[in-house]
């Protein structure tokens, strides 16, 4: 039997889970204020989501906000889930939701392995949520009560649509930073990601701590030397 994934308690209010199993492992972030608590990504389907909320929820009984860092299966899949417990507010950028819409039912043959029902569309929880709250140019400030939280994009990299999350003294950051793989670059803009990584690697002093879509949380000199290697590899 698998342990149940546990929180990482981040400081200031933030947390991070590594959740799934196999190629489903991603990390969940979770900013709680005095008013409400913000989810950040929420898996890959039902099953997934289930044992997120339940596990938000050993944290937290306050009312969530959802923001997806990009239109990938694993990262949004989940959404019917949290609608269901009450999550009104669905945040991303403007051109994730434009590829969830465009790619989302095509995405579903993905997850066959680890969530059948997802893949098959048999069941309530496996309908296909999408965010109706969309970042921009402009970065959004979300008032959780007390913690205030910045969702923003500094442009193509991982996904034209890649949402950026900051916390006090955390970012997280999607799968713009990739700890322990190497980055994916089927729908991303190489050079973009680059500029995008060089910029992080001059953020740390506002955000000390760095989370990633997948692996292990990070510092500022990790997105450097991300940079590095892709500007090597190219």
């Amino acid at each position: 039997m698998e342990p149940q994934p546990t929180w990482q308690d981040l400081g200031g209010g933030s947390y991070v889970m590594r959740s799934g199993a196999a190629r489903a492992l991603v990390n969940i972030g979770l900013v709680v204020g005095s008013e409400r608590a913000l989810v950040v990504d929420t898996g890959c389907g039902p099953r997934h989501a289930t044992e997120i909320l339940a596990a938000v929820r050993a944290v937290t009984g306050l009312p969530l906000v959802v923001a997806n860092t990009h239109a990938h299966w694993d990262h949004f899949f989940g959404n019917a889930v949290f609608r269901n417990d009450g999550a009104a507010d669905f945040w991303a950028h403007a051109a994730a939701r434009r590829d969830m819409a465009g790619t989302g039912e095509s995405q579903r043959e993905a997850v066959s392995g680890v969530e059948p029902e997802m893949a098959a569309a048999e069941r309530p929880g496996t309908e296909l949520v999408f965010p109706t709250h969309l970042v921009q140019q402009d970065p959004v400030k979300l008032d959780l009560g007390g913690v205030a939280v910045s969702l923003f994009s500094l442009g193509p990299a991982h996904t034209d649509g890649d949402l950026l999350v900051g916390a006090p003294g955390v970012l997280f950051a999607g799968d713009v930073l990739e700890e322990g793989a190497e980055p994916q670059f089927e729908e991303a803009d190489r050079s973009g990601w680059i500029r995008v990584l060089r910029t992080l690697a001059g953020m740390g002093r506002q955000y000390p701590v760095m989370v990633p879509g997948h692996g292990r949380v990070v510092t500022a000199e990790f997105a450097a030397r991300m940079a590095d290697r892709m500007e090597n590899s190219g």
